[in-house]
């Protein structure tokens, strides 16, 4: 974890109230993917709390690290960050939380998927990058509640580029752009096919789509780790504001872990849904 202060390179609009920003930071930095970062601009007073906000893509230099973060306007510290320009300077704290566990798929372990929803999106490009050089085929499902026809969601070009266009399904439930539905309606078609069940599912979005995805998981004996965004004062495990409820498997006891130290990526079989707020995610 380093605490420091990075430059803005650029800060984009980019899809529908979605921004890409990207950062320069004067040291070596090697983040795995679904980790995240906590940023403010160092100008500003208010908010006084960082947001989290996790890692799109890394690209070491001889003299640092660029990193590229897209994220949507939701609340003041993103509108607050929206109006950062090239120059400015941002506090940042980070890599911080576990990512995605990718380390012992091969390509004949089999094909992965990834499942978005949303501004879940980006937490997912990091892996399609690790996967994809490590000669996994990976295909990536999106959805969105709309989306103007004229439009792509944010990133998903830099997935087209990488995955090809014919890995990636994108819906949105009134029809916009892609498929009309859920994102996990083609999902539960392609596990219910069983022609290329997939070796793992990795997943990130809002919460009835993760627990959706956990009871496909377990219908269709398929582990899947999804990454869980909470709300976060400090980002590294001191202020407990972002604790969600797990259950032990052996014991079936349900305790609490932080976002922020022990995710944002878990087990999908973890997470005792029953007892998480719908605003966990």
């Amino acid at each position: 974890m380093i605490e420091t202060r990075a430059t803005v390179v650029s800060n984009d609009p980019e899809g529908q109230n979605y921004w890409r920003l990207r950062l320069s930071l004067k040291i070596p930095l090697r983040p795995q993917p679904g980790q995240f970062a906590m940023l403010r601009p160092s100008d500003q007073i208010e908010p006084i709390l960082r947001r989290a906000f996790v890692f799109y893509r890394v690209k070491e230099r001889d003299t640092g690290t660029d990193c590229e973060f897209i994220y949507k306007i939701v609340g003041r510290g993103t509108q607050q960050l929206r109006r950062a320009r090239p120059g400015d300077t941002i506090d940042f704290l980070g890599p911080l939380g576990r990512g995605f566990h990718f380390e012992t798929l091969t390509p004949s372990t089999g094909e992965v998927y990834l499942v978005s929803g949303g501004v879940g999106l980006p937490a997912l490009y990091m892996l399609a990058e690790e996967l994809s050089l490590r000669g996994i085929h990976v295909k990536l499902f999106h959805g969105e509640a709309t989306a103007r026809p004229e439009m792509e969601p944010a990133g998903l070009s830099d997935f087209t580029l990488l995955l090809g266009r014919e890995a990636i399904v994108c819906t949105t439930e009134d029809g916009s752009f892609g498929r009309r539905g859920l994102v996990t309606e083609p999902l539960e078609e392609e596990l219910r096919q069983g022609a290329t069940c997939p070796a793992r599912i990795f997943a990130c979005g809002p919460s009835a789509m993760l627990r959706e995805i956990t009871r496909l998981s377990r219908e269709f004996r398929v582990p899947a780790e999804i990454s869980v965004e909470a709300a976060m004062g400090c980002g590294f495990g001191v202020c407990l504001g972002c604790v969600v409820p797990v259950r032990d498997c052996t014991t079936h006891r349900v305790t609490f872990k932080r976002v922020c130290i022990e995710g944002p990526v878990f087990s999908a079989d973890e997470l005792a849904w029953e007892d998480l707020p719908a605003s966990a995610s």
